[in-house]
């Protein structure tokens, strides 16, 4: 009874929504215009392109963005000369509303909204042209959402020779341009998104957690005993030693940070491919493999010249500049990782912070020792547990593995692989592999990590109520059987739905 009147309500809703929306006779909820910011067109220099959207009174469009699986985000796509490079587009910022039909704020643009685009145009692209844009979009009022609907418009231009002079056009539409672009350099050096601080939160408590490898760890009381030697008993001189030691390792780990995020940027495209990501997921697990004893990284002969070669502050800093290559075989799969991670993001200012931070986690033990030199003497001895470290950082490789591969797997599978991962990965290090449970501070450390490892995958996990009816087996449509089922007789009841029908999750919750 229960689907016989869901499906009746469905086909109310639907059949509305089908009415108003795709009628031959109904115009578009939403009008698209594209202007210039002046003309003529310049070949060689810069060109700003505005895609107004005018939606209707009481209806709205998802932005470009709206933070809900179930909405359909707007697109846009621009069709132009060949030989002309692809816009660069910035979308509006929406409003957070909350409608009948979901359970979470979607972000939405109401009566207008302007895309902004910017190009160089072509210095070769003298002539007249014809610039084409194509905006996909979902209307919906607080009722019902109408099928997704492609507008387009067009603009005819002529580009001048370079050096021609031009005119500022559409000034009004373009101011929005600047006000945008300003709140964004805002935002950029504020640095105050809260998802970004927990994530260089992490990092630097990450860099912290890597001195505990067996590559690091031993290097410590030896590296702030070297720098004691060459303080010689001078005041704070051991702290400055320290100092000019970790801006070493911050100078080549924020370099590294920098140059990940730029050829992220080069190859942006290529990291939307199925087989790039997947190279990218063999190479984590590749590392990871690494942090588990499998295979190891080698120490470069130079780097331990070098590491060696000088005293005084000068000798600190060329220290601390070779240090992440004399403790790659266990920092370097996990610095790898975290590159990789980075060279997706394709932000340079990130990469530098990024890196920086885990600089700065790595660099704190021989700031703090190099201010309190007894402190030294209360370091716990190395062990087996330094081995238990890398495995941990292991199952992190392997948990990033599982991020970068989420997208390409279908429906929530992805967060399923990732929540599983983490999960098993924790079992793991809590039940079967105890290394380092000789040493009681640190297994405690350890088990609490792993806690938190089995803790996070629990809380990552899709787990979504429903069940399938018990007693209903619902088969793929069939035209063929619906025609036999209404020729003997039997009722049909058809169970049918789109991505772009908000209803339809409402019914299915």
């Amino acid at each position: 009874m229960k689907q016989t009147v869901a499906f009746f309500l469905l086909m109310a809703v639907c059949s509305a929504g089908l009415a108003v929306g795709p009628g031959l006779a109904s115009p578009p909820v939403f009008q698209v215009q594209l202007v210039p910011d002046r003309v003529p067109l310049v070949a060689g220099d810069e060109l700003r392109l505005a895609v107004t959207v005018t939606i209707n009174n009481g209806w709205h469009v998802s932005s470009d963005d709206p933070g809900d699986e179930f909405s359909l985000p707007t697109t846009v796509d621009f069709i132009l000369p060949d030989g002309w490079p692809a816009p660069v587009i910035s979308f509006p910022a929406g409003e957070e509303l909350k409608f009948d039909f979901s359970d979470t704020p979607i972000e939405v643009w109401q009566h207008r909204a302007v895309i902004l685009a910017s190009l160089v145009v072509p210095s070769a692209a003298a002539g007249d042209h014809d610039l084409r844009v194509l905006v996909t979009g979902q209307a919906c009022n607080n009722a019902q959402c109408l099928p997704p609907k492609e507008v387009r418009a067009g603009l005819d231009v002529t580009v001048a020779p370079p050096g021609t002079q031009s005119k500022p056009a559409n000034q009004e539409t373009f101011k929005e341009f600047v006000a945008r672009a300003s709140g964004a350099t805002d935002s950029s050096a504020g640095l105050a998104d809260r998802s970004l601080l927990l994530f260089l939160i992490g990092v630097f408590f990450a860099g912290l957690a890597l001195n505990l490898t067996p590559c690091v760890f031993p290097l410590i009381p030896i590296t702030v005993g070297f720098f004691s030697q060459q303080a010689k008993n001078r005041s704070g001189g051991t702290f400055w030693m320290a100092f000019a030691y970790v801006m070493g390792m911050a100078v080549t780990y924020s370099v590294l940070g920098v140059m990940a995020a730029l050829t992220g940027q080069l190859f942006g495209s290529a990291l939307q491919s199925p087989w790039v990501v997947g190279a990218i997921v063999l190479v984590l697990l590749g590392l990871a493999v690494s942090m588990f004893g499998v295979w190891e990284f080698k120490t470069p002969d130079w780097a331990h010249k070098a590491a060696g070669a000088r005293g005084g502050i000068v000798g600190s800093l060329l220290m601390g500049l070779v240090m992440g290559f004399v403790a790659a075989p266990c920092i370097g799969p996990f610095v790898l990782g975290l590159l990789t991670y980075v060279g997706q993001k394709g932000d340079p200012v990130f990469g530098f912070f990024a890196f920086f931070t885990l600089a700065l986690g790595l660099g704190l033990p021989y700031l703090l020792l190099g201010t309190f030199t007894g402190a030294v003497n209360r370091l716990p001895m190395s062990g087996m547990w330094m081995v238990g470290v890398r495995r941990v950082f292991g199952v992190i490789l392997i948990a990033m593995a599982a991020y970068f591969a989420a997208p390409l797997m279908p429906g929530n599978s992805g967060a399923w692989l990732l929540a599983v991962t983490l999960i098993l990965g924790g079992l793991y290090l809590l039940v079967i592999d105890r290394t380092g449970s000789e040493q009681p501070g640190v297994d405690r450390v350890m088990r609490l990590l792993t806690v938190v490892m089995v803790v996070v995958g629990l809380w990552l996990a899709p787990f979504s109520g429903g069940a399938e009816g018990e007693h209903l087996q619902w088969q793929s449509y069939d035209a063929s059987a619906v025609d036999t089922a209404i020729g003997t007789g039997g009722a049909v009841i058809l169970d049918f739905a789109a991505d772009w029908c908000m209803p339809c999750r409402e019914l299915d919750e």
